[in-house]
């Protein structure tokens, strides 16, 4: 099974295909290193295809890549490259999509990534992407008019997920300038597609200890392709400051 990398920030992507749910689907490599920009450079272009993942970042205004060496340097030990990003001299929205499984939607799998936040927060969204993964065409369009739950992940707040507030044993609320894993895990449990979630390693909990979980009905994803949203910032606001490390997708054997 090939594990997908992406070194990203803060930083989320598809063929009319029929949601399959097993054989055929294997992990994509969505990010290496980041090194499809140049350090220090913003895209000139938004869509990228790295192996058979796609991503489209939108709306980046400053920042860019990071690395040991340059200011600001990449805060991660696990990679040598992050995405940094900066809200820029003026609002605006910016959107990082992610399609890390290309063409189905794996039975059971996780996507992951590292994230620190410097200033204000995002949301991550699973979506659920229809049409053709084609790098130059309009991959990330929803393929559901239901957005079945979303996470919000602000400094000095416990994450929301779904409109609940979650946290694991060791973190509560979340802090600036502390350096964070995230993964969103999903399994096919009968009609369903049940995703749960976890920082650190550790499951994020709801208050009354409960592990969080959210099914979503395969009839309603048919058809489509799962991927991911990070959206932060709009005509009112800026975006967070912040910075996006690896990104991991893989595929897992029932």
């Amino acid at each position: 099974m090939k594990t997908s990398r992406i070194n990203v920030p803060a930083s989320l992507v598809f063929f009319l295909v029929v949601l399959t749910l097993g054989g055929g689907v294997r992990a994509a490599d969505v990010v290496d290193n980041w090194s499809f920009l140049e350090p220090g450079v913003l895209p000139k272009v938004s869509s990228f295809a790295v192996g058979e993942s796609l991503i489209e970042i939108n709306g980046l205004k400053a920042g860019g890549v990071v690395d040991a060496s340059s200011t600001p340097a990449n805060p991660f030990s696990d990679t040598t490259r992050a995405l940094s990003i900066e809200p820029g001299p003026e609002n605006g929205r910016l959107r990082i999509f992610t399609r890390p499984f290309p063409n189905e939607t794996p039975a059971q799998g996780f996507y992951e990534f590292t994230f620190r936040l410097v200033d204000g927060g995002f949301n991550l969204n699973p979506e659920f992407f229809s049409g053709p993964a084609d790098p130059k065409g309009v991959w990330y369009k929803s393929g559901t008019e239901e957005q079945f739950f979303g996470l919000a992940f602000l400094p000095g707040q416990p994450i929301i997920i779904a409109k609940q507030r979650v946290g694991t044993d060791e973190v509560k609320v979340l802090t600036t300038e502390e350096n964070y894993t995230f993964r969103i895990a999903w399994e096919t449990s009968g009609e369903n597609l049940v995703f749960s979630t976890f920082l650190n390693g550790q499951p994020l909990r709801t208050g009354d200890g409960t592990n969080f979980s959210f099914p979503v009905p395969r009839s309603k994803i048919a058809d489509t392709v799962l991927g991911f949203r990070l959206a932060s910032g709009s005509a009112d606001g800026p975006c967070f400051k912040g910075f996006i490390g690896s990104i991991r997708a893989e595929a897992l054997s029932p």
